[in-house]
C-alpha cells in the first residue's frame, strides 16, 4: 500500500514533524537550574545537578529492567525508557523537599526552556495532518519522549489536536524500537498491521522497529535522523520530505 491507502497513519514526533536541537550539556544550563532549586529550598552546585541527575536516570533504568526482564526474558535494557517526572521528584527529595506535580511540570519547563536551541515543525507537517484527518484516515503519534516536555510543546506548535491518540514512551516505560510500544497502540485501539503505517526519521527505531511488528514504513531523511549503516526494511518507502506522505 502507498499513499492514502492505508486507514491508520503512524507518526514519530521529534525530527519527522518537528525540526528540534537542544544543548543539554552546557554547563550554564545545570547552573541556572541549581539557582532555580535553591530558591524552592533543594541547594545544588551546576556539576552536582548534572551528577545526579544522570545518575538517577542510569538507576531507575537498571530498576526497570530488573523488574520487567523476568516478564520479558530477552528484554534489551536499550528498550526501557525512563520517566523524567521520577528523575525530578528525586533531585527534590535528595534535598528533604517534597515535590508536587505542578513543582515538576514547572521544573520540566525551565529545564526545556534553558536548554531549547530551536523548535518548529517541519514544512507541510501542519498540513498534511489535517489532510490525512480531512481523508477520514486515524492518525497517532508513538514519540520516545517525555510527556511534561512533549505535550506542552504539541499544543504550541497547534497539533495536538489532530491526533487521534498520542503515545508518549514515559508513559509506558518502553520505547522504539520495542516491540512493546509498538504494542500497546496496536492492542489500546486493536489496529490492523496492515492497514498501518509507521512514518519516522530513525531507520532503527521506526523503520525496522515497525517492520517486526508487522508494519509496513515510510522513511524521511532529516538532519536529526540517525546515521544509517544498515538497509532499510523491505517494505519501507524512502520519502524525500514529510509532504511526500500522501504522493503516489
Amino acid at each position: 500500500m502507498r499513499g492514502n491507502m492505508y486507514d491508520n497513519y503512524i507518526f514519530d514526533l521529534y525530527g519527522t514533524l518537528v525540526d528540534i536541537h537542544t544543548n543539554e550539556s552546557k554547563a550554564s544550563l545545570w547552573k541556572y537550574m541549581a539557582g532555580y532549586m535553591a530558591l524552592q529550598g533543594a541547594s545544588y552546585t551546576g556539576p552536582e545537578l548534572r551528577k545526579r541527575y544522570r545518575a538517577l536516570i542510569g538507576a531507575q533504568r537498571l530498576e526497570r529492567h530488573e523488574k520487567y526482564v523476568t516478564q520479558f526474558p530477552r528484554l534489551s535494557p536499550d528498550e526501557i525508557e525512563v520517566d523524567l517526572s521520577q528523575v525530578f521528584s528525586g533531585l527534590y527529595s535528595e534535598k528533604g523537599i517534597t515535590s508536587t506535580p505542578q513543582m515538576l511540570a514547572d521544573w520540566a519547563l525551565m529545564y526545556r526552556t534553558l536548554s531549547l536551541q530551536h523548535l518548529r515543525l517541519f514544512e507541510g507537517a501542519e498540513a498534511l495532518l489535517s489532510e490525512l484527518r480531512h481523508l477520514g484516515k486515524r492518525v497517532y503519534l508513538l514519540s520516545n519522549a517525555q510527556r511534561l516536555f512533549t505535550e506542552p510543546e504539541l499544543r504550541h506548535l497547534g497539533i495536538y489536536d489532530l491526533f487521534d491518540d498520542v503515545l508518549i514512551s514515559s508513559d509506558i516505560g518502553f520505547m522504539k524500537p520495542s516491540p512493546r510500544f509498538y504494542g500497546a497502540l496496536l492492542k489500546k485501539h486493536k489496529l490492523a498491521p496492515k492497514a498501518s503505517v509507521m512514518v519516522g526519521n530513525d531507520w532503527q527505531a521506526d523503520a525496522w522497529g515497525a517492520y517486526n511488528c508487522g508494519l509496513a514504513s515510510m522513511y524521511v531523511h532529516t538532519a536529526q535522523s540517525p546515521e544509517v549503516t544498515g538497509q532499510l526494511p523491505p517494505d519501507c518507502r524512502h520519502l524525500q520530505t514529510i509532504s511526500d506522505v500522501l504522493s503516489p
